[in-house]
């Protein structure tokens, strides 16, 4: 019932003088069958001044079945596309993306999408 794209997700990051962003991008939640929830996003190209991002190292998921504190992560250190997330037991799942870059700098979190395993 929770599966869907949420749009518009932009992730920024901040050393205390200066910030930067990436431009928009939309996750998807589908379903895949009890258990697992295959997560999707398209990478930036792009820091949201024009240039092009060349430090981009990976993400970081986070995820739980608290929407308030997502216990579980896993590092994806390639700038993938897709996670599958598998083994969740029944009940609703909540999810979201930081990226993180070669300082290893992690951006703000993304908008939180869920779905619920039955």
């Amino acid at each position: 019932a929770d599966i869907g794209t949420t749009a518009g997700i932009v992730i920024s990051v901040s050393d205390g003088e200066q910030s930067a962003s990436l431009p928009a991008f939309s996750l998807t939640v589908s379903q895949m069958g009890g258990g697992t929830a295959t997560l999707s996003w398209m990478p930036p190209q792009q820091n949201t001044d024009g240039t092009p991002l060349t430090n981009l190292a990976g993400y970081h998921v986070y995820y739980g079945t608290n929407a308030s504190s997502l216990s579980k992560s896993v590092t994806l250190a390639s700038p993938g596309i897709a996670y599958m997330v598998t083994d969740l037991s029944p009940g609703t799942w909540y999810f979201a993306v930081k990226a993180y870059n070669t300082a290893n700098v992690e951006s703000i979190l993304s908008a939180k999408v869920s779905k619920t395993i039955l």
